[in-house]
């Protein structure tokens, strides 16, 4: 298996692949410009977010996909239509 350790992040040569694998179960999402898909060795998936650092306890690797609503762009502020 062949991994990433840069992931998506906006610097990364790995940034268009259609996945990544990371190694380990620490990631971070700073530097990060579109939300991702990780899903983890133990079968754990979560939906992450630019900006933030995510744990995968006890996993040896993260498969990360961009996630289908990365093609809009993302914002953390809550959004009210009057």
């Amino acid at each position: 298996m062949k991994y990433s350790t840069k992931g998506y992040l906006d610097t990364s040569p790995d940034k268009h692949r259609s996945s990544n694998v990371i190694k380990g179960g620490d990631i971070t999402m700073k530097g990060v410009s579109f939300s991702v898909q990780g899903t983890d060795s133990n079968g754990f998936t979560q939906l992450m977010h630019p900006g933030n650092d995510y744990k995968f306890p006890n996993a040896d690797y993260v498969i990360e996909t961009p996630s289908p609503i990365s093609k809009l762009p993302f914002t953390n502020k809550h959004v009210t239509k009057i």
